[in-house]
């Protein structure tokens, strides 16, 4: 009785392992196909699948540890869209407390608050004193993100570059203007004069460049004749 006891323990217990490592395999696909909608513009297809994932996550709230890491990816994923967006001052309003253990505990989020919170700063309809002041408020993030992770790299380069532009602003520099996109420009093709300047160089490596290859090449040596 005793030993098929353990047996059933044993069962339930791989068929539980078994069913959190399916449900981690569907999480995956999930997310990944949201991350394949971010990558080419689809942002409203991408919160409507962050949304699912969270409502799916949320059964397991009442658990911490389950899923835990899951939940915290999925809402660092889900404010990188809203960034990436633009959404930066419904970001800042939703994580208005950057010190907060959800933030801090979190360094992925709280570097994109940090980034949302320079790109806020950088408004081109405020007086100078409100981009100062902006600016120093996306400076204590970055300092927070520090804090957390000192060998963050982007958020030192970041921080530094904020301290440098501040400085310059108070010594009565022109704010810069924002950027249209956050994808970058849109590149133009280039003028028909200017295609007659194009010059193309292919790199080759020294052991098969053929000026310096002294071995036969197609095309190159007496003719072949036939033998026999």
């Amino acid at each position: 009785m005793k030993a098929a006891f353990k047996y059933l323990v044993t069962a339930l217990l791989l068929g539980g392992v078994a069913a959190a490592v399916a449900a981690a395999g569907r999480l995956d696909r999930r997310v990944a196909r949201a991350e394949q909608q971010i990558a080419t513009f689809a942002f409203d297809d991408a919160e409507a699948a962050y949304g699912a994932l969270e409502q799916s996550l949320g059964a397991a709230g009442a658990v911490p540890w389950v899923f835990g890491g899951a939940r915290a990816d999925v809402e660092t994923r889900r404010a990188a869209l809203r960034y990436w967006r633009g959404d930066y001052a419904g970001l800042l309003a939703d994580y208005a407390d950057a010190s907060s253990q959800d933030v801090t505990g979190n360094p992925p989020l709280q570097f994109i608050l940090a980034n949302a919170a320079a790109r806020a700063a950088l408004d081109p309809d405020a007086d100078r004193e409100q981009v100062l002041r902006a600016l120093d408020g996306a400076v204590d993030v970055y300092l927070g993100v520090l804090q957390e992770s000192p060998g963050h790299l982007d958020a030192a380069y970041n921080y530094e570059y904020l301290l440098r532009l501040r400085a310059d602003l108070a010594s009565g520099a022109e704010v810069p203007a924002p950027r249209r996109s956050q994808h970058g420009q849109e590149g133009e093709a280039p003028e028909d004069g200017e295609l007659e300047d194009i010059e193309i160089y292919v790199p080759v490596q020294r052991d098969v460049d053929p000026e310096m290859d002294e071995s036969p090449t197609l095309g190159a040596g007496d003719r072949i004749r036939k033998r026999g």
